[in-house]
């Protein structure tokens, strides 16, 4: 099942930075409280029973109170995946690569006990794919999806067609680029580029790439390629800098992450 991620953390105070998903994502909290944050949600703390969804490429972290530890499950929706559930109308916005839906945090505990029976069902060794997939579109298209409010953004036509150029150039680009790089491909000013990422990822254009890049080695990891070339290839300069940003976005690291596959 390659359209689906899901993972649990027990009794962890491991803190994560600011990051987004290429993924539709929606985590659940089972004991103890965390902070979210996102520049698209005032901060606030969450606790056990929640449910909260986050769109893909919304900037968030979600971390335990200091001095504290937390349990939590965390599920990762393919979109090409998910888009063959959802109504076009619905589609559309969930698959595009500049953000058009707000996270959400839901407080029903008949959500998050169903959410918890799916994952569990997932984890289940003695259950075959066949089962699990009934379940998740089951729950996913009945309980879950139905519960979410999925909410626009406003809009932001600030230079949103030179936005998109800069994407693409991005991921055409196996190196990591400057900001002095980015303001002469783009032609506005160096400050504008900055404002630009800010304004509709919350990132830096330099954390939008470290998160880009992250997000293309988590599925580079998957299909068995080896740590210090997935580094090499997606322009790290080093195998340690590439163990740091990652761990610091997904809280394991590269090593770890694979062998969960």
């Amino acid at each position: 099942m390659p359209y689906v991620e899901t993972r649990k953390a027990c009794q962890s105070r491991i803190c994560y930075k600011a990051h987004s998903h290429a993924t539709f994502s929606i985590g659940a909290v089972d004991q103890g409280q965390s902070r979210f944050s996102s520049y698209l949600h005032t901060a606030v703390n969450i606790e056990s029973g929640s449910i909260v969804s986050i769109p893909a490429h919304i900037e968030h972290s979600c971390n335990p109170l200091p001095n504290e530890a937390w349990s939590y499950q965390m599920m990762h929706l393919d979109l090409d995946w998910l888009k063959q559930l959802l109504e076009e109308s619905f589609a559309d916005r969930i698959c595009k690569q500049i953000p058009e839906l707000k996270p959400e945090i839901i407080k029903k505990p008949e959500i998050y006990q169903h959410f918890c029976q799916l994952n569990t069902m997932l984890f289940a060794a003695d259950r075959t794919i066949f089962e699990k997939e009934q379940s998740l579109v089951e729950t996913l298209s009945q309980i879950i999806l139905p519960s979410l409010q999925l909410d626009r953004l406003d809009e932001k036509p600030y230079l949103q067609q030179r936005l998109k150029n800069l994407i693409d150039i991005l991921f055409q680009h196996e190196s990591f680029l400057s900001l002095e790089q980015l303001s002469k491909h783009s032609g506005i000013s160096r400050y504008a580029v900055i404002r630009l990422f800010k304004r509709n990822f919350g990132l830096t254009p330099h954390a939008f790439q470290l998160n880009m890049r992250i997000n293309q080695a988590r599925e580079r990891l998957k299909k068995g390629k080896a740590v210090i070339d997935v580094a090499y290839d997606l322009g790290f300069t080093d195998q340690s800098h590439f163990h740091r940003v990652f761990k610091s976005q997904t809280g394991v690291t590269p090593k770890q992450y694979q062998n969960g596959f």
